[in-house]
């Protein structure tokens, strides 16, 4: 097998659970419930993963530590199913333990983002320190 396809992995809910024998321990293990729905689909595409990763990439190597990042997510919820579209980071500042987001800075992105015509759209936020 290379190493290409050991990375890669389709997920059929109908099939019944598999059983893969782990060659470095020499033993079965079962991977995954057969028949297993899951509550809810959520959707990130690579533009949001690489948003994040860069914004706190970037501020890890600007402070030389690692700092708490804030930013948007954007997408849009159809039932249970959440596709994350596209993503933006978020000046804030922390006054006595309470994290206050600039409110100018959120508005001129979401004008740079063209939101408002896109009322489907819904908003979320990520933190990670």
């Amino acid at each position: 097998m290379t190493s290409k396809e050991s990375m890669e992995m389709e997920v059929d809910s109908s099939a019944p659970a598999e059983v893969v024998k782990n060659p470095a321990e020499g033993s079965e293990k079962g991977v995954m419930a057969g028949g297993a729905v899951g509550s809810v689909t959520c959707s990130l595409h690579p533009l949001v993963i690489m948003n994040v990763s860069e914004h706190w990439t970037r501020e890890k190597a600007q402070e030389g530590s690692v700092k708490q990042v804030i930013g948007a997510l954007i997408g849009k919820q159809k039932g249970r199913n959440i596709e994350i579209m596209n993503s933006f980071e978020l000046v804030f500042s922390v006054i006595g333990g309470d994290v206050i987001i600039d409110r100018d800075y959120y508005t001129m992105k979401e004008e740079q983002c063209n939101l408002d015509s896109l009322l489907e759209y819904n908003y979320s936020y990520y933190f990670f320190s």
